[in-house]
């Protein structure tokens, strides 16, 4: 009996000791890493196997422990660097559960709004007990759509403009689970705007203020010179009857008086009639039809031509030239710059006079040039100022006011004029149109 005692207690001790041993490498886990973490298998009975399928699971669970903390890892990597994304954005964002609950603000939001984590956006952002009727996020929430509202807040007594821009954040099965709102501070933008609006206003009633002052210069202009015209007559045909009928008893300095007024009041005619001019031309109703300007241009040089039969002059006229504008300003306009070219050539034994485009600044200009007398390139913006000539009467006749009118009409038109010369070495006058037509023409490179 004592004997099968024995060996029933040395059976249980060679079974135990293995499990004994097993539990106590077991409870060591936690501290071992790497190959530690297995268990030794010492026999090939039911314990050793019982050891096989204990390392094998640690294996697996080691395994999966490693991909758990790399997911961990690259989750917390992603985190970190869209955290840095959003603080880059440089504007306030948050993130809102379904019950408007916030559970994030970047800086710039907590900084704008305050720090609120955890609490409702409607009881810390707008002192409410419940959800506020503009909330853009309620918006996103109800449609699923993006929603931009502007609210303003008073911030050390003064007003601060925000827009509200929310979004709804989807998971991977296409549900609504927060709300993320983008938080811009456009103050300073509203503050522009409100300037902008002054300026504005301010500039159209200092541009109605001008036009009146326009008007009424145009109208006084207008009326002085015509209102002129009848005792400058009166004096003129006074001055003509005093010649012929009392010629007898008009000494040399007398007649020279006479002669001095009939030519001074012709004079001031024409000085009247120009200002009648200008003055029309700024008041005239501008009528815009196409206009062949290459047929024009022959025209106005035909005319000169037959004008004054003993000139020669070469005539070199682009063709196809056409543009939009009215018929008879800018009849105008050529018959003022070619007469100035035809006037200023005549001293030429071999005057040349052209008409044509050319690129200007990608658009197309239009020009004439001559090789005439020319003018001092510095002082080109002078010769369209009214009544202002760079050649004295004695060289070249003139009002001074042929490009002051052209000027008024291309401005009226919506374009520019400009002039580019040397004295002795001919000039040459553009001018652009807000829409020129230039056909069977390729486009200016």
């Amino acid at each position: 009996m004592v004997a099968v005692f024995i060996l029933v207690w040395v059976l249980m001790k060679k079974l135990t000791s293995p499990l004994v041993a097993m539990t106590a490498h077991v409870k060591s886990l936690p501290e071992k890493t790497g190959d530690e973490r297995l268990i030794a298998i010492s026999a090939e009975d039911e314990i050793g196997t019982l050891a096989v399928a204990f390392n094998e699971m640690t294996a697996t669970l080691d395994r999966k422990r490693a991909a758990l903390q790399a997911a961990v890892t690259r989750a917390e990597n992603e985190r970190a660097r869209t955290e840095a994304i959003i603080a880059a954005i440089g504007e306030g964002i948050s993130i809102q559960d379904r019950e408007f609950k916030v559970l994030y603000q970047n800086r710039i939001h907590k900084e704008r709004i305050g720090s609120h984590e955890g609490k409702f956006c409607y009881e810390a952002y707008s002192h409410r007990d419940a959800v506020c009727p503009e909330c853009a996020v309620a918006l996103a929430f109800s449609d699923g759509r993006v929603h931009t509202i502007e609210k303003t807040n008073l911030i050390g007594g003064k007003p601060m403009y925000l827009e509200i821009t929310a979004s709804p954040l989807r998971d991977a099965s296409g549900e609504i689970v927060a709300g993320i709102e983008l938080v811009r501070d456009v103050t300073e933008h509203k503050e522009n705007e409100g300037e902008i609006y002054r300026l504005n206003a301010a500039l159209q009633r200092r541009a109605a203020e001008l036009t009146a002052m326009n008007r009424e210069l145009e109208a006084f202009s207008y009326s002085l010179s015509h209102d002129l015209k009848t005792p400058l007559t009166s004096i003129y045909a006074a001055a003509q009857t005093l010649a012929d009928d009392c010629a007898d008893g008009l000494d040399e300095t007398g007649r020279f008086m006479v002669t001095t007024i009939c030519k001074s009041i012709e004079r001031m005619e024409e000085l009247l009639n120009a200002m009648l001019l200008l003055s029309r031309v700024s008041r005239a109703e501008l009528r815009r039809e196409k206009i062949d300007l290459t047929s024009l241009a022959h025209e106005v040089l035909l005319w000169l031509s037959v004008k004054h039969p003993e000139r020669k002059v070469e005539w070199v006229i682009e063709s196809d030239i056409s543009a939009e504008g009215d018929p008879g300003l800018l009849t105008s306009v050529l018959e003022n710059l070619l007469g100035n070219a035809w006037k200023y050539t005549r001293n030429q034994a071999a005057a040349r006079i052209e008409f044509g485009t050319a690129a200007h600044n990608g658009a197309r200009a239009f020009f004439v040039r001559d090789n005439g007398a020319g003018f001092d390139g510095d002082r080109a913006t002078e010769l369209f100022r009214p009544f202002r000539r760079l050649h004295s009467p004695e060289e070249f006749e003139g009002m001074g006011i042929g490009l002051a009118t052209v000027q008024r009409i291309i401005v009226r038109h919506g374009g520019r004029v400009w002039a580019e010369g040397e004295a002795g070495n001919g000039a040459t006058f553009y001018f652009t149109l807000p829409i020129a037509l230039h056909h069977d023409a390729a486009p200016i490179e």
